[in-house]
């Protein structure tokens, strides 16, 4: 079966849409400040992705191709950052937004042209979740998480309480990395507690819980993670969730 993507959900393979070649190029720059005569190095950038994907459109008739590209161009011309995944890869998806769709009538039958996305944000995700729970029966404990993907994930970390905790100060650190977060409060039986990495974001039983909050959130990398748990008893559960990056 000849490939195809999918954008926010559509085949395009639905309107006679097949893909030809692939430009997807991956740039990462270290950005520099020069002082007198040297140039020091102070962090890496990842640019923004653009994606352009050689393609074919073909119909019986004519009427019946200018119909398809009409509904091709209503399918991708949402200007919001949707899913795109491509066949030959189609574990990932990128977050991106259609940019253009170029290209020439060959016969009344056969369109042939270029698409082009772009994704503000480089990465590609994967298409599943990794979802992994831990018991947390010795306080403090540690467990290993193993992040696939070549880039840092940004996880959600839920901690339910398996007993009352007061006035503690729960302290979540990823030992490989040596980032830590932690929280002060109270937590009864079963309440919930979740770091939110991506968007910065700590709260209790869904609950934004930002006051007490110190240190950084705490990424994953690829490969094994020790994540530590410390004052949170010996009775809960670390719930780890989280898509694998690449870039």
């Amino acid at each position: 079966m000849p490939n195809s993507l999918t954008f926010g959900g559509t085949d395009l393979q639905d309107y006679g849409l097949i893909t030809t070649s692939y430009d997807l190029p991956v740039a990462q720059d270290a950005q520099s400040i020069r002082l007198q005569n040297k140039a020091y190095a102070w962090r890496s950038s990842l640019q923004p992705k653009l994606i352009t994907v050689g393609v074919t459109v073909t119909a019986t008739t004519l009427a019946l191709l200018i119909t398809a590209l009409d509904n091709i161009k209503t399918k991708l011309n949402t200007r919001e950052d949707a899913a795109l995944i491509l066949d030959i890869l189609n574990t990932r998806y990128w977050n991106a937004r259609f940019e253009s769709l170029q290209g020439n009538f060959q016969s009344p039958e056969l369109w042939r042209g270029n698409l082009t996305f772009m994704a503000l944000d480089p990465l590609a995700f994967s298409t599943t979740l990794t979802d992994h729970s831990h018991n947390i029966d010795a306080d403090p404990d540690t467990v290993v998480e193993t992040a696939s993907g070549t880039a840092n994930a940004k996880p959600v970390y839920t901690l339910t309480a398996g007993e009352a905790l007061n006035g503690v100060t729960i302290e979540l650190n990823n030992l490989t990395t040596g980032v830590a977060l932690t929280w002060e409060g109270d937590l009864a039986d079963t309440d919930e507690l979740t770091i939110d990495v991506a968007n910065w974001l700590v709260s209790k039983n869904d609950t934004p819980s930002m006051a007490t909050v110190s240190g950084q959130f705490p990424y994953l990398q690829p490969g094994a993670n020790s994540i530590k748990v410390t004052n949170f008893s010996n009775s809960g559960t670390l719930n780890i969730l989280y898509r694998a990056r690449y870039l």
